[in-house]
């Protein structure tokens, strides 16, 4: 399993924040209830660490990097439940 990391600020911001050894990473939109009502309408990036830890931030106003090994450990997994090699072509 490769890891990888996420900087992420404040679209203001001077500082960065960093989340190291990040295993996976999602998007959610709206939050509903169990009768389909939107409880929430705020964007949530979410971040699942080596520890299993997950963090939610709040997309509103932030900017986020992502390191290369990213795109390796997507690679990676797509692989694995595929069972197909995935071949890169450079450009």
């Amino acid at each position: 399993m490769k890891l990888y990391e996420v900087k992420y600020k404040k679209v203001n911001s001077i500082f960065w924040k960093n989340l190291r050894k990040v295993v996976g990473d999602g998007f959610v939109e709206n939050q509903v209830d169990a009768n389909n009502r939107i409880i929430s309408s705020k964007d949530i990036r979410w971040f699942m660490l080596e520890d299993e830890t997950r963090i939610e931030i709040s997309c509103q106003n932030m900017i986020f990097k992502f390191s290369k090994n990213r795109f390796y450990a997507t690679k990676d997994r797509m692989e694995q439940e595929s069972g197909v090699d995935l071949k890169i072509n450079k450009r």
